[in-house]
């Protein structure tokens, strides 16, 4: 039920098309007289013209599609009650009143509420502390050095959530401490970590994507991040904790709300349990999608719902890098479903093992920079304070006030700000640029 009303508000255009007409309808406005600019502005909305005008001719359907809206909407807010320690059975008839007006009617929440799960997460916090302890459903034991706190079957190969230990060292140094998510055939690949506790910092490679914010601050905060491989949710933990809600009010476009993408629907099942991925799904901030990530940004274009910026962080069950990452029409795509102005952050190498295949990564790069940055880009210098992944940042350099605490950059990731230099396509060229 999570799943499907989180990411209600992204992806039901139709539905919101519907809404749309019905609103139009009651305060006397006639969708067929809208000017071309207000068509554009709902289009950006997620609102598809053609769906509005079918929508708006037909009051059956409209009425349909509000009321799946206000169950949807009632299933959201139940949950929120019950985290406040509000009981939908306990409503007087003014704040039920105020409900209905609002579109969410008591019986509905009353419905949903019935449904959550009689369990300590919902009948105590929905919100628990990050010190919360995941319900183990494989006995603990050592596997390479850490210990084993769960693991699932995939289509991709066998997923594992482990716990580095404390006093870590060698290569898995900068993990200690950390929950990671592997899968057992590719140890040295680590897909997502967590660390419970008050750093917003993951480390790593995520740092890196952490610096996209302050770079697409100007553009309007309605667009929100995808993210191309959602994993575990880090990328989006570090988004939402550096960049939270009612700071830096004057930067409203840093705190975006981030879309996943994840194809693996074991990974996100496990992320739930271990990694916190339920919380930011419940703070607002986070929608989770499970499928194939590409054919969802072609569709996006195709519907008129644009984001600011993308972060592409996605392999395949070996840790090498995806063949549609080395087509110039996959970069294409996700050129065509940035707003004006948005930017690509990629990883394009993991690093570590077998899957750091540097001309894949490469070629990889060149297509993003041509298709998503007008053949401009930076990148990273691998190895830089121990981070050996090859990324790029589509579009020109980042200037000095982007990427400064006026500009919204966190103190802790300046430190980066200075390992990054710039590549340019020549005319006409599309591979062989990078390293000729």
């Amino acid at each position: 039920m999570r799943r499907v009303v989180t990411a209600r508000a992204y992806d039901t255009v139709d539905e919101r098309a519907s809404c749309v007409a019905r609103s139009f309808v009651t305060h006397g406005v006639d969708a067929r007289r809208l000017d071309e600019m207000a068509l554009d502005m709902l289009r950006r909305a997620g609102v598809s013209s053609d769906d509005l005008f079918r929508a708006s001719n037909d009051p059956e359907t409209t009425k349909a599609a509000f009321a799946e809206w206000s169950k949807a909407f009632a299933s959201e807010v139940a949950i929120a009650m019950r985290a406040h320690g509000v009981e939908a059975v306990n409503l007087d008839g003014r704040a039920e009143a105020i409900l209905a007006g609002a579109g969410i009617f008591p019986d509905w929440l009353r419905y949903y509420q019935k449904q959550l799960p009689k369990n300590e997460f919902y009948a105590e916090d929905v919100f628990p502390s990050q010190d919360t302890k995941a319900v183990l459903t494989v006995p603990p034991r050592r596997v390479r050095g850490m210990t084993l706190l769960d693991e699932a079957d995939s289509e991709f190969g066998k997923l594992q959530v482990l716990r580095v230990d404390d006093d870590a060292r060698g290569a898995d140094a900068s993990f200690a401490g950390a929950t990671v998510l592997m899968r057992e055939h590719t140890p040295d690949a680590v897909l997502s970590e967590y660390r419970p506790g008050d750093s917003n910092a993951a480390g790593g490679v995520f740092d890196l994507f952490a610096m996209l914010p302050p770079l697409i601050a100007h553009m309007p905060p309605g667009y929100p991040i995808g993210v191309v491989g959602l994993g575990a949710g880090t990328v989006a933990r570090e988004i939402v904790s550096y960049y939270p809600d009612g700071v830096n009010v004057n930067k409203s476009g840093l705190a975006r709300r981030v879309v996943g993408w994840e194809l693996d629907p074991a990974i996100v099942e496990l992320a739930r349990a271990h990694f916190g991925l339920q919380e930011l799904e419940q703070s607002g901030r986070v929608v989770v999608r499970v499928g194939d990530a590409f054919v969802e940004v072609r569709r996006a274009f195709a519907e008129g719902r644009l984001l600011a910026g993308v972060v592409v962080d996605v392999f395949d069950e070996h840790s090498v890098v995806l063949p549609e990452l080395l087509r110039m029409d996959t970069w294409d795509a996700v050129g065509r479903a940035l707003a004006p102005g948005g930017r690509v952050i990629a990883n394009l190498s993991t690093g570590r093992g077998k899957g750091a295949h540097l001309e894949a990564a490469v070629r990889a790069a060149e297509c993003a920079a041509i298709a998503c940055g007008g053949g401009r880009a930076v990148l990273w210098r691998s190895g830089a304070h121990g981070v050996y992944n090859e990324v790029i940042i589509t579009g020109p350099p980042p200037t000095d006030l982007e990427w400064s605490k006026q500009g919204g950059l966190p103190n802790e990731l300046a430190k980066y700000k200075g390992e990054w230099y710039e590549v340019r396509a020549p005319a006409g060229k599309q591979h062989g640029w990078i390293l000729g």
